[in-house]
């Protein structure tokens, strides 16, 4: 089985927010992207994939959804506000409207209740992440977290291609200027793969049992190594307070 590990974390210099500082944070987003490929070459198996009944996300991110509130944000140093009380907040609903995807929710798949709110660098919901803080008074922080997936080559010869699927955790803080302070992403792969002829699936029904084999590698894999990381990311951030 072929796991890999990243970890990326991000202590903005400048920014007066910290961890430490930070007395309640909710999260307000949870969603799964459905967007396996932004390579021009994947273009042709993401269009078969999208018309595949059996292409569906909602079990994986549901699961994700609960992992993420049940295992992960205990081990954080600060408390969350409970689900509900987030996503029954008056005008957390209407935090949609400010999103890119206001209109046209095609591509992503979110976790019960939630609102998909993008949190991807280049792209920021940012109006709906500084909003969040007017809809849920008294948060100092707020998180999304999301997971998506990437089709990749992983050998073959000439116009043959064994592809596979690699499933991405992120897990993103903001401050009140929607500034990001905080960024986990970990990675882990299929252990199967399938065929592709000249950019064409051998067997499009083999794509959802290999993106649910990710999901499962990658969910194994937080619950080992996020301990060690957010200890690491204490003593770095205890050494920034300092400072």
């Amino acid at each position: 089985m072929k796991k890999i590990f990243i970890l990326s974390l991000l202590v903005c210099i400048g920014f007066t927010t910290s961890f430490a500082q930070m007395k309640k944070v909710a999260l307000i987003s949870v969603f799964g992207s459905r967007n396996l490929s932004d390579d021009p070459m994947e273009g042709k198996i993401y269009e078969v994939l999208m018309k595949d009944s059996s292409f569906n996300l909602v079990k994986i991110v549901n699961n994700f959804d609960v992992l993420i509130r049940d295992k992960f944000v205990p081990q954080f140093p600060f408390p969350f506000f409970p689900k509900e009380e987030v996503v029954n907040a008056a005008g957390y609903q209407d935090l949609r409207a400010l999103t890119r995807w206001a209109k046209d929710n095609y591509y992503t798949t979110s976790a019960t209740s939630y609102v998909p709110i993008a949190a991807f660098g280049i792209v920021n919901d940012n109006d709906a992440i500084k909003k969040a803080f007017e809809v849920v008074p008294g948060a100092d922080g707020v998180m999304i977290a999301y997971i998506d997936f990437n089709i990749f080559t992983s050998g073959g010869f000439g116009p043959l291609a064994k592809k596979k699927i690699a499933a991405y955790c992120n897990l993103k803080i903001f401050n009140k200027d929607a500034k990001r302070i905080f960024k986990l992403r970990e990675r882990a792969v299929s252990n199967d793969g399938t065929m592709s002829v000249a950019g064409y699936l051998t067997d499009v029904k083999e794509i959802m049992p290999m993106i649910e084999q990710a999901a499962t590698n990658l969910f194994a894999d937080m619950q080992e190594k996020l301990p060690k990381s957010l200890a690491k990311m204490a003593k770095q951030m205890d050494k920034y307070n300092k400072d």
